[in-house]
Parts: C-alpha cells; structure tokens; sequence
C-alpha cells in the first residue's frame, strides 16, 4: 500500500488527536472521576498509535503505546493522577506535536521517545501476570470468555471494512474502542497486540454487555469506512469451532470483505484543501459581483420573460452563495481548544490559581478569520493572568477568593462576532500607566493626572508599551498589545480594552463574521459609495420630511419622542463631508441608534467584502472595501466604531 497518499490525512487526524488529547488530559486532572473523559482519551489513544504505526513513524508509535500504560492507571484507581504525571503526560503531548510538525516539514519524525518511555515506566507499577497476559493478548478458552463476563450478556461481533479503506489498522483501533464503550472486551481478532500490523478487512469480537444488539451495531456503525450494518448476536454457549475462527480472522485477507452485494458506508465527511476554498470563495464572489451587474441591466431592458428568469437565477445564487458560506465556517472551539493548557502551563508558572471559564464554542467563523485569530487571544489570555490576575495573598487583602477567574467567550453580534478575555483581577491602574507612559515620552508631565481608565486602555495599545518591571518569558517584552490591535484590524475588525480597577478587565475582539458575502446598503456621500450592513439599518429617511434641529453646534434629528445626532457619513471616517444631505440612516451602533447623512440611496446589494490595505484600515470606522459592479470601490462602514470614533457625539 503506497502510504505517501495519505500522508496528509495522518497529519490533519493527528494534530485534531492531539489537541483533544490535551484538553482531555486537562479536563481529568480537574475531574478524576469523569468516566466519559477517560474512555475518551483511551480511544483517542488507540486510534493515534495505530495512525502512527500504519503510517511507519515508529517513535510516536511508541511513544502513545506507553502512555496508554499510564492511562490505565486512570481505569484501576479513584482519585485520579498526581500532578507529576500529568505534568509528563502533558510532556509527551508536547514531543508528539513537534514530531507531527517535523512530519510535516521533512517528512521525518524526528523523535526519540526513549527518554520519555523511561519516564514514563517508572510511573507504571508492575502488571499482575493475569494483567499482562490479557494485555498481549493471549488466547482464551471458550468458557473463560463467559466466566469472564459473568452477569453479563456476551456477544459476538463481526465487522467488515471497505474493500477500498485506507489505513485499516487504525479502523481497526477504532472498532475496537466503539466496543469498549459499549461493556468489557473479551477477546478480539486482530487483539491489541497485533493491531499495529492489521491489514485486512474483517475484525471479530466478543464483547461482555447489557446493551441491546442494534445499539451497538449502531454505533460500530457510524466509525468511518465500516460497509454494511455490523453483525451483533448474541451467544448462549460457546463452541471451541468459534474461537478458533476468531483466532484465525486476524490474518484475514481482503477478499474476506463483506459479502457480495453487502451495503457500504462510505465517510460522510471529506477533508478539502483550504486553497481550494479559497478559489471556490473567490469564483463565488465573482458570480455575485456579475449577478449584481446584470441584475441592474435586467431592470431597465424590456425583454418578455427576463425578469422571471432573473428571479431564477438570483435564487439558485443566493442558495449556492450560502452553502459555500456555511462550508467555510467552522467553530471557533478549534482556536478554543489550546487554552486550557495554556492557563494550567501559566498559572503553574506564576504561582497563581486561576480558573478559567470557555462559552461560545460553538460559534462559527469564517476559516480565514479562525487562522488568524490564536495568536492575539493567547496575547490577551497570557496578559490577564501576568499582569491583571492577583496571587492569592494579594486577593484575600482585597476581600477575593484564593483562585481567579478568566472567561473567554464567543458570541455573534449582527454580522460581527465578538470574542471576550475577562478576568476578576486588578483590573489596570490609570495612574501607573500614566507614570510609564511619561517615561517613554508618550505623554507630557501635565497629562498625567488627566489619564483615566478609558484613556490608560488606549495607551496599552501603543507600540512597545508595557507596564511589567521586569521582562519574562510570559509577558513584558514590549510586544503585544499593539500587536493584537493591528493583527484584528488586518482581519477588518477591533481590538478594545475596558476595566474597572480592583475589579477586573475586559478585552473584546470584534470580527466580521465572514471576509466573503454580505447584504448592504449602498449610499453615496461626498461623491463616494458607501456600504452599510443591512442588519445593522434600523430605516432610511428623508431630512426634508422630519424636523433637524441644532443643539450645541450640533444637528439633530427628531423621531417622533427621539432625537438623534445627524453626523455625516463621509466625515465620520474622515473623508470630505457631503456637500448636501438629503437622507439619512439610522444605523444601530453600539447600545445607541445614531443618523447617518447621505447625499444618495443608491440600493441593497450583495458584496463581496476584502480587508482594506492597512493604511485605510487604521480607521476605526471602517471593516472593508468591496468592488462595485462598475468598478468602483465602496468602503464598508463599522457601525460599532462610530461609539469609538466619536463617544461624546453619539451621547449627545
């Protein structure tokens, strides 16, 4: 079997093992008794070691094969592992990502697993010689299966594979892992012992369980690659004929498949390369773009039939729009997953005690954005624990519980999504920021004293600003918030920073939901296309129907009981003012709704938004630029930034 084929599938397979695999590990040292997580890593396991074996790389083979030893000790013990094993464990995590970059990269493992092998025999204890022999798989007589299973129902299973599965091995691993979830393994062809090396079509068990038949060839059924619904019955009486059979199945050649005619369950996922995304992305906005144009023809031609046909199309693009939309979400639990690690790793390392709280994992984000985004939240996540969380001592002083909270959340917002780094700590101190910001001559001494919370948060974000004494390998280098806030703003979104000293900080990340499609409003203002998201426009009006009155220099419009300040859209993001507006929108921005004026409403349409060049980008108003169907380009209007652009307008 060529292997290079599937070179691609190991990897992407091994690196989803291995952040489970962390985040599992995590999850049991906080919760010894979570059953569920630990068979769960026992499969995770299983299948990573026979990846790794079938596909030659014998040192992560190796590797897993003796850290399954240590989660054993999960299934024979209460209480849990001690934190040096963890610590190991968590180790060895580490040597297994590396070796898959490595892979990735030269095609060579590039580990050495006997160190850590070492380690980890010495954590084991000896095995009971009745441990051992089930361990390798001796055989069993017949009535040892039944005295084994006791109570218990046994039954015997038989699982065909597809004539065209790749890695059989691992499939193997996989079936044998669905069993265990269902009672205990009595006896199996191939056993654990000559899985690694498995190369047929057919695996046979007997399994010790009280679940019903159908539920466990279910579940044997959805692994990948099974064909045809599983054979589960149950046994009464075992005959030496059968076990012998079992015994035999193990070398089983592929024509020993399922039966001529048997159904196949092919995968119902496949892996895509992200490049082919990306084109498929890129063909579709192009087809919005024309879709728009010919749309705008169609309107003004009196030709029999062509609106109807118009409509048709338009339709059939706008569901084939959404699906490849859907296909390039995926939920932001993958960049999620690293962080109870991470704040375990730090705490350790800074002696602090700190919870941390995930929401929101299932949110879903463009793959583009979800990339990018690990980076800036570890920056927010690493500063909340380094320079906000208290040690414990300095918390009982302030009336605090001993351990700290962070929370990291995910939520949409509109057409955006907002991603939260919170924690309960001291939140940022106005006047010593005020301090390190004079020293570095980012203020005059006559502005220290006029530095609130809102503007210390400001003067966190400017370039090599940083309030630590001393630098570490955790935070204050110099890098970082500055790094976070012009890293989003490449991805057409915002970084803020808000707290309350003594009580904590709150850092939120606002992202458009996707960098493809979006429905907008099309104005003019100041001679230039403007585009606003439809979500966000509460109505559009003419200022000749409705009363604009002038309040402290400043135009307002009035609604009815509400006033509202009118501000040019154009100047707003600091482009020429119109030179005469004749509507306005009311946008939602923020907590507040807010009049943008126009020269002219030009119409809703599909766009397809890019990232502007970072030198547009700098405007906090501004998320993206679209190409017209004219060729022209329309500037994507932040309704949210307007609060920040200019506060004490909007609250006017």
């Amino acid at each position: 079997m060529e292997l290079d084929a599937y070179l691609p599938m190991f990897l992407a397979e091994s690196r989803e093992h291995l952040e489970h695999l962390n985040l599992a590990v995590i999850r049991i040292e906080e919760q010894p008794d979570d059953r569920e997580t630990i068979d769960e890593i026992f499969r995770i396991a299983h299948s990573l070691k026979g990846m790794s074996a079938t596909m030659g790389f014998a040192g992560m083979a190796a590797l897993t094969h003796k850290m399954e030893d240590v989660f054993e000790l999960l299934r024979q013990r209460t209480g849990g592992l001690e934190r040096k094993v963890i610590d190991v464990l968590l180790e060895c995590l580490d040597s297994l990502e590396s070796a898959v970059e490595a892979i990735d990269s030269t095609g060579a493992e590039a580990l050495d697993p006997a160190p850590l092998v070492e380690r980890l025999d010495s954590l084991i204890r000896a095995r009971t010689p009745a441990q051992a022999a089930a361990k390798q798989g001796t055989e069993i007589a017949p009535a040892d299966l039944f005295e084994r299973a006791g109570e218990r129902r046994v039954l015997q299973v038989c699982v065909h594979l597809d004539e065209e599965a790749p890695m059989p091995a691992v499939r193997a691993f996989m079936v044998l892992n669905a069993l265990e979830q269902h009672g205990e393994l009595l006896h199996s062809a191939p056993s654990e012992s000559e899985v690694d090396a498995f190369a047929g079509r057919r695996i046979d068990a007997w399994v010790a369980s009280d679940a019903p038949e159908p539920a466990v060839a279910a579940s044997l059924a959805q692994v990948a690659d099974v064909a045809g619904l599983p054979e589960v019955t149950e046994v009464t009486e075992p005959r030496e004929a059968e076990v012998v059979q079992i015994s035999e199945a193990a070398g089983a050649a592929p024509a020993d498949a399922a039966p001529a005619g048997a159904p196949r369950k092919r995968s119902s996922t496949v892996r895509v390369d992200s490049e082919r995304l990306d084109a498929l992305m890129h063909a579709m906005g192009e087809l919005v773009v024309y879709r728009t144009h010919v749309e705008a023809l169609a309107a003004g031609a009196q030709v029999p039939g062509l609106v109807a046909a118009m409509q048709d199309l338009t339709r059939t693009s706008q569901v084939l729009q959404a699906m490849v939309m859907q296909v390039r979400m995926i939920p932001v639990e993958a960049v999620f997953l690293r962080f109870p690690r991470l704040v375990r790793d730090l705490s350790t390392k800074l002696g602090k005690q700190v919870e941390l709280v995930l929401s929101g994992q299932d949110t879903e984000l463009d793959r583009t954005v979800i990339d990018a985004l690990g980076d800036p939240i570890v920056h927010l996540v690493r500063n909340s624990l380094d320079h906000g969380m208290e040690p414990a001592e300095e918390r009982a002083v302030a009336g605090k519980s001993a351990t700290g909270t962070v929370e990291i959340s995910a939520r949409h917002a509109g057409s955006s999504i907002v991603i939260s780094v919170r924690d309960d700590g001291r939140g940022i101190d106005p006047e010593r920021v005020a301090r390190k910001a004079h020293e570095r001559g980012l203020i005059s001494a006559d502005e220290i004293a006029s530095v609130d919370q809102a503007r210390a948060a400001e003067l966190l974000f400017t370039a090599g600003f940083s309030t630590a004494e001393t630098t570490s390998d955790v935070s204050g280098r110099g890098v970082g918030m500055d790094a976070v806030r012009s890293a989003i703003r490449g991805l057409g979104g915002e970084a803020t920073l808000t707290s309350v000293q003594g009580s904590g900080t709150l850092a939120e990340i606002r992202l458009p939901l996707t960098l493809a499609i979006m429905s907008a409003l099309l104005v003019q203002s100041g001679g230039l296309p403007f585009a606003i998201p439809l979500e966000r426009v509460q109505r559009t009006v003419r200022l000749d129907d409705h009363a604009v009155r002038s309040v402290a220099g400043r135009r307002m419009l009035v609604l009815g009981e509400r006033v509202l300040p009118i501000r040019d859209l154009g100047e707003a993001i600091g482009h020429p003012p119109a030179a005469g507006q004749d509507h306005a929108v009311i946008v939602r921005s923020g907590e507040r709704d807010v009049a943008l004026g126009c020269e002219l409403l030009i119409g809703q349409r599909e766009l397809v938004a890019r990232a502007l060049p970072a030198a547009v980008s700098e405007r906090p108003a501004l998320s993206g630029g679209a190409v017209l169907a004219d060729g022209q380009i329309a500037l994507i209007v932040d309704c949210d930034a307007l609060t920040i652009a200019a506060p004490q307008e909007i609250a006017a």
